[in-house]
């Protein structure tokens, strides 16, 4: 819509009932009860009732957010579809029934209104007789979407106050828990639920099996969650961690810190209630809830799974989204099946999936790109030892300068000071403008810090012992670092840090004969490597690298002595 013309047309009397639009409509509603549901069914027979008898009018489609709240758009996904084919072009004009459905957050609403309105889309909210085509929409929003968010926290306020009521009054906060019903006040055990609980608890006890696996087990056994899925570990995780399943009154565990965002914090444990209560009954033992949990708190504190094979893995997949194929722009994946356990191939995924007659890229085997580019960083890197002792060097005269530093100047300089701030509170004292009371106070101090500085002096002045100390941290540096340059134990490495893509293509339509043009992720010119693999020992680099030796060469000193000079920072603050 071209706002500024149709805005002139309504200053002439023409109304929006008047346009030809393509026209949409949103509704929301906040829980998925049967009322609300009605409510929603009622909104959408009557927006296709009233865009479908205007003749100007055409229905494009109605966007539905079910159980959703208003406060966060991010959680919309329809409202978020909505707004990309408003971009797209496809709506003119989006109805709906007030301000509170479309957003109960100020800033969301006018956001969001403003940028349909740039993009030549209007929002028109029936109940609310507001047009954001109308001029002074802007002024009449703001101030209703500022009425809209206070309900919601007012709202937030009386749901807190109801709830910090019920907790007074001892009463049982919630309804339903799995496993239970919630009756009269009370809980009673629910027999078809129950099983899910015990079998929870049982089994994971036991150590044998984890939280995922029993979701899968449960799910085999035919119990599921209210959507028919398998229970999820964060759910499984949240019934184990429920102290109500051996019988305990639990409140004020968690808080809500901001109404719009919907975040929760947890409250410290000494600030929860929870207290032994004969109004729930235990489906579990209380010794069984507490070796479940500490399981479950000493399996939180170790390193998880993935992270402790992310480095096997990163070695296994070093090539994953850096090979491209040059005919299709698909990603090269890996093939290493059990057929292929031993000699893994990568391949175009057009191909792997539709096949050669899709695209015909050649396949590589793992075992030449490891030969490539283990030649090609070798050649980076093959003046090693000078550069070695070059970093070692930079490190020397930085520990070394500082140490030179710190005694000279700060040491003594301090020492001086402090002694004479002493002589002038002994002045103080004869004088008699301190007692006797505050002149030892302050002494004491001045003297405390005293000894600490000559103490500090002391150990600097030790040279002999300093120097064998700095050997020791350059040994272990330069081993670090022989460490770090071996191009067969890093390449999984080095990969990811210096190259950016890798394009694949054939040479004269041959899936056997490939050139590799490599980007590197530096300011380096690429590079290109013909390999031929129906010959042995084929590859063959046909542009120079010894730009690119100098430059990375540059990048890595650069990068570690960064590093070094970041560590003796550290050093100088805790000494400090």
């Amino acid at each position: 819509m071209d706002i500024k013309k149709e805005r002139e047309e309504l200053r002439k009397g023409k109304t929006i009932y008047d346009m030809n639009l393509q026209v949409g409509y949103y509704a929301r509603v906040s829980t998925d009860k049967d009322d609300q549901l009605n409510s929603l069914e009622n909104q959408q027979n009557y927006f296709e009732e009233m865009i479908t008898t205007n003749k100007n009018w055409t229905l494009v489609r109605g966007y539905i957010d079910e159980g959703i709240s208003g406060t966060q758009v991010n959680k919309r996904d329809s409202f978020l579809k909505m707004i990309e084919d408003a971009t797209a072009g496809k709506l003119d004009l989006i109805l709906t029934k007030e301000i509170s459905r479309f957003s109960r957050n100020t800033v969301d609403s006018i956001k969001y209104t403003e940028y349909l309105l740039k993009n030549g889309v209007v929002v028109y909210f029936l109940s609310d007789n507001l047009n954001t085509i109308q001029e002074d929409a802007e002024f009449r929003l703001t101030i209703m979407s500022s009425l809209a968010q206070d309900e919601v926290r007012k709202l937030s306020e009386r749901v807190k106050f109801g709830i910090n009521r019920m907790i007074k009054d001892g009463k049982l906060i919630g309804g339903n828990l799995t496993g239970y019903f919630k009756k009269n006040g009370k809980y009673e055990i629910n027999p078809k639920e129950a099983p899910i609980i015990e079998y929870l608890f049982t089994t994971y006890a036991s150590g044998n099996i984890g939280l995922k696996k029993i979701g899968e087990e449960l799910a085999r056994l035919g119990y599921l969650n209210s959507k028919g899925q398998p229970y999820s570990q964060t759910t499984l995780a949240k019934f184990l961690t429920n102290p109500r399943y051996k019988g305990y009154y639990t409140a004020r565990l968690t808080e809500v810190e901001d109404y719009k965002t919907h975040k929760k914090k947890k409250i410290p444990k000494e600030k929860q209630i929870i207290y032994k209560d004969e109004r729930i009954p235990a489906i579990v033992s209380e010794e069984l809830w507490e070796k479940a949990n500490l399981l479950h708190e000493q399996r939180k504190k170790l390193p998880s799974r993935h992270i402790l094979n992310a480095e096997e893995h990163i070695k296994k997949y070093k090539y994953s989204c850096k090979l491209y194929c040059k005919d299709c722009g698909a990603v090269f994946i890996r093939n290493g099946g059990s057929n292929r356990a031993n000699n893994p191939v990568w391949a175009c995924r057009t191909y792997k999936v539709h096949g050669v007659s899709k695209c015909a890229s050649p396949n590589i085997k793992e075992s030449y790109l490891d030969k490539t580019f283990t030649y090609l960083f070798s050649n980076f890197i093959k003046n090693k030892k000078q550069y070695i002792k070059l970093v070692l060097n930079e490190y020397r005269n930085i520990i070394e300068t500082y140490n030179n530093d710190f005694n000279a100047q700060d040491i003594n300089s301090k020492i001086s000071n402090i002694e004479k701030q002493k002589d002038k509170l002994l002045d103080l004292s004869i004088k008699g403008m301190i007692d006797d009371f505050e002149f030892k106070k302050r002494n004491d101090k001045f003297n405390v810090e005293l000894f600490n500085l000559q103490k500090l002096a002391c150990d600097h002045s030790q040279s002999d012992l300093e120097e064998e100390k700095l050997k020791k941290k350059l040994k272990t540096i330069e081993n670090c670092l022989n460490t770090k340059l071996d191009i067969k134990e890093n390449l999984a490495y080095l990969i990811n840090l210096l190259v950016e893509k890798v394009e694949v293509e054939k040479v004269n339509g041959d899936r056997k004969h490939i050139k590799l043009k490599v980007f590197y992720a530096f300011n380096t010119p690429d590079t290109l490597i013909d390999l031929d693999m129906n010959k042995a020992n084929s590859l063959q680099c046909l542009s120079s690298k010894s730009l690119a030796c100098a430059r990375y060469s540059s990048v890595l000193k650069c990068c570690c002595v960064t590093s070094m000079q970041s560590r003796v920072c550290s050093i100088r603050t805790k000494i400090r």
